[in-house]
């Protein structure tokens, strides 16, 4: 687990709940309901000790006893090195800061040790989420219950009376923790009957009964298209979730009118079916189909690899549990920039070797590569002005309709690659532009911006360096990491190097253009630091 690293202002606030407290607090909801408890929300989880215990009492457990499923749990954390350390511990981090979370999901319960400094609003939060049926077990500094100085703690009490809330007041509860206070708590459990959720009035029949017709209602799709893409997004997802909830609930509501029989209460089953009645359920449906529909976006993915692209495609299933907002995609954003960073040099290399040997039993390919003897190696190579790679793009052009995803794909990655090593703000739109090259029926020398690309109808694609400082930074970037160059490359003046290391330059590029490149450096050697993503930015 790595080191907490928590500042003042959130330290004074930390104290994480003793294991013997929170079975105090599962203890509280009786054995049988217990066991009927999914979803659950921990909205102050610090680094896991309420989760911790809560995955593993309620997980389902078999007739033998052995733990099976966990509970569908997501949790909240205010403190970045907190929200870390239970990534690291594979808890579900959903949202930083509590007071401002958004979710339309239920959940059978909320369990919490909220700051004890504002417990008030945290809990006043719960209750907000909670109103339709759910359980909340909270425990706070008693203070908060005993002084109503302020407002909100009036109104808190005003609340728990309406809910007739359990309240237990314990004396030093803190005094053996992790970290210990002698504050006292107070334990509150509140059991808001989970039917009120299922108790909205149909406005359909009610209508019918008063004689009045209902009207369509309406929606401008401008409301979905204003501004930037991501809360344009992320506005039409909120806005077609609560349209489903309101069939559903709508569908439960007059459900009762459509028995399959009219014999009065005997049979309970419909003529009437909805293929999901569970709004989490729905919300799961809605949540896969937009973050689906993120990934398939170009504005957010035009700057990923297909290999990164995959990745995040077969994470699919694990997003489906997380909100569809602005913050997880802004968290993913991050963590995509990190593996780009991280893995586009990788996808550099393995281009550098595909335009080397991979290809050798293709006559045309051994054209592609210059041989070097390099530092300690007599097999080193520098890529050519023109290099051949099997592609098949003409069956694509001339025969079918839908564009050849491995010939778009295999040309994204070189563009991305070259993008990635030019550190420029301008990008081929890739797509458009092989598109573009189809209804003009144009197969040689199309255009983009670093390189100039033909396709044979022998299967093979010709690919023609037209700037030639790029080519000669991914020269100097494969043979680097290849370790081809000597360690005093661009360290050295080349009248400072050893007759050895002269050698390796002179094969290489010559003298006259090793100055060059030690003149220039930043324009040849590559920073990992200037290349900052912001996707779907």
């Amino acid at each position: 687990m790595r080191d907490l690293i928590l500042n003042e202002t959130d330290s004074k606030n930390f104290y994480p709940t003793p294991a013997y407290l929170v079975e105090k607090m599962l203890n509280k909801i009786p054995y049988k309901e217990l066991q009927q408890i999914h979803s659950v929300l921990e909205p102050s989880a610090g680094k896991g000790d309420i989760a911790k215990i809560v995955n593993d009492k309620l997980a389902k457990r078999d007739y033998y006893g052995s733990k099976g499923e966990a509970p569908d749990l997501d949790c909240i954390e205010i403190d970045a090195n907190l929200r870390a350390v239970l990534k690291d511990n594979d808890f579900r981090v959903v949202y930083d800061d509590f007071l401002n979370y958004h979710s339309m999901k239920q959940y059978d319960l909320i369990i919490m040790n909220p700051p004890f400094d504002n417990g008030d609003k945290h809990l006043l939060k719960a209750l907000e989420m909670q109103e339709h049926g759910g359980k909340i077990l909270c425990l706070l500094n008693a203070e908060t219950l005993i002084n109503l100085w302020s407002n909100t703690r009036r109104d808190l009490v005003q609340k728990l009376n309406k809910y007739n809330a359990d309240i237990e007041f314990i004396d030093n509860g803190f005094s053996h923790a992790e970290r210990k206070t002698n504050v006292q708590t107070a334990l509150v459990y509140v059991d808001i009957a989970p039917d009120k959720q299922n108790t909205y009035d149909s406005f359909i029949v009610e209508n019918l009964k008063k004689g009045k017709e209902v009207e369509d209602a309406t929606y401008s799709a401008s409301e979905l298209t204003t501004g930037d893409f991501i809360k344009q997004i992320v506005d039409q997802y909120d806005f077609e979730v609560k349209v489903g909830i309101g069939l559903i609930r709508e569908y439960k509501s007059v459900v009762p009118y459509f028995r399959s029989d009219i014999k009065d209460g005997t049979n309970n089953s419909t003529i009437l079916f909805l293929n999901i009645t569970s709004e989490n359920e729905f919300i799961k449906l809605m949540r896969r189909k937009y973050w689906t529909a993120l990934f398939n976006n170009e504005k957010f993915t035009k700057n990923l690899t297909s290999n990164l692209l995959q990745d995040y495609y077969n994470q699919i299933g694990k997003l489906e549990n997380y909100d569809f907002n602005i913050f997880n995609i802004k968290s993913i954003q991050l963590d995509l920039s990190k593996n780009r960073m991280a893995g586009i040099e990788d996808t550099i290399l393995n281009l550098f070797e595909e335009f080397s040997h991979k290809h050798h039993w293709y006559d045309e390919t051994s054209s592609n590569i210059h041989y070097y003897n390099g530092w300690k190696t007599n097999k080193s190579y520098i890529i050519n002005k023109k290099v051949i790679i099997p592609l098949n793009a003409y069956d694509w052009y001339f025969k079918s309709y839908d564009p050849d995803y491995k010939v778009r794909d295999k040309l994204s990655d070189i563009i991305q690659v070259l993008d990635y090593l030019d550190s420029s703000d301008t990008k081929d739109d890739v797509r458009k532009i092989l598109n573009t090259s189809k209804e003009t029926g144009q197969t040689k020398k199309i255009h983009f911006k670093n390189i100039d690309v033909t396709f044979y109808k022998k299967g093979t694609c010709h690919i023609e360096f037209t700037n030639l400082e790029l080519l000669k930074r991914f020269n100097i970037f494969g043979s680097q990491k290849k370790g081809w160059l000597p360690p005093s490359y661009c360290k050295k003046k080349y009248s400072d190097m050893t007759v050895e290391e002269q050698e390796v330059i002179n094969e290489f590029e010559g003298r006259e253009s090793y100055e060059e490149v030690f003149a220039n450096k930043e324009k040849y050697l590559m920073d990992s630091n200037q290349n900052i993503l912001m996707i779907g930015s």
